[in-house]
């Protein structure tokens, strides 16, 4: 018997730390209109998720037939500020120079502290995010390990940091291997001094970060050994047992996994066995 878990436009998945600090457990969730829908329930059980034929925009709820930037219309796409040059290229960023799309977000997301770090997400790689971010940013990405390198005062001086440190260690995640579990418990800090001595050579400025490394174990029973990625624009329905999440994918027995945040916008229906 299947009964109804979630109905209604699906954003990306959230979680709370049932785990500590340097320790994180992530307890996935998905937001309802006024409840939220525990997935990590949902593990070891049968699982069917049936998309609508419906997308509407998450920041102005027009239906379109096609998101851009994860879940928008095509004019709030290239309008809001959180889909600003700068959210993928933090060195593009101009906030400090008073330029933005909305000054008042940047104020709040750019002219703050920003952390430039590594990760263990499929391997090795180096990225940027807000301070308020942690460890937001490393779940979303399925980082197993994560530490950060150095303290920017601001988004720009942080993406030159990321751009320095690319000629040495890759920025991207590899999805699939991250999915496969593959990363294995490397400690990061002689790659932290390896970076620290480096960008010390290139002279941007930036405050050294604490050497606390922050492990994340992930709600999934097993890891697959190859990877079938769905989507639903062209399968509608995706089915079958939840063997974990990770990152922002649901992942199937047999290999089967779907990107929840890349849906996001999407309206869809979940139904858990019961």
């Amino acid at each position: 018997m299947m009964s109804i878990l979630f109905s209604g436009q699906l954003n990306k998945m959230r979680f709370h730390n049932s785990g500590s600090e340097f320790m994180i457990k992530p307890s996935y969730y998905l937001a309802a209109q006024n409840h939220e829908v525990n997935l990590n329930e949902a593990i070891g059980k049968r699982l069917t998720i049936s998309y609508t034929g419906k997308i509407t925009c998450i920041s102005c709820g027009k239906e379109i037939k096609k998101s851009y930037g994860q879940g928008y219309c095509y004019p709030c796409f290239i309008s809001v500020p959180q889909t600003e040059e700068c959210v993928l290229k933090p060195e593009l960023c101009r906030a400090h120079e008073g330029i933005a799309r909305d000054m008042e977000f940047a104020k709040e997301n750019c002219l703050v502290d920003q952390y430039v770090y590594l990760a263990l997400s499929g391997g090795l790689k180096v990225g940027v995010t807000r301070y308020h971010q942690v460890p937001t940013r490393w779940i979303d990405q399925g980082a197993n390990r994560a530490i950060i390198i150095a303290v920017a005062k601001n988004r720009h001086t942080a993406g030159l940091i990321e751009v320095a440190l690319k000629k040495i260690l890759a920025d991207k995640t590899n999805w699939r291997k991250m999915l496969m579990g593959n990363d294995g418990q490397r400690s990061l800090t002689e790659p932290k001094k390896q970076a620290v001595d480096y960008i010390n050579q290139q002279g941007i400025g930036f405050t050294t970060a604490h050497d606390d490394e922050y492990q994340i174990e992930y709600p999934v029973a097993s890891f697959p050994t190859k990877i079938l990625s769905k989507d639903l624009t062209k399968e509608p329905i995706v089915e079958g047992m939840l063997n974990g999440i990770k990152g922002q994918y649901l992942i199937f027995e047999g290999g089967e996994v779907i990107n929840i945040r890349k849906h996001t916008g999407f309206h869809a229906v979940l139904k858990v066995e019961t």
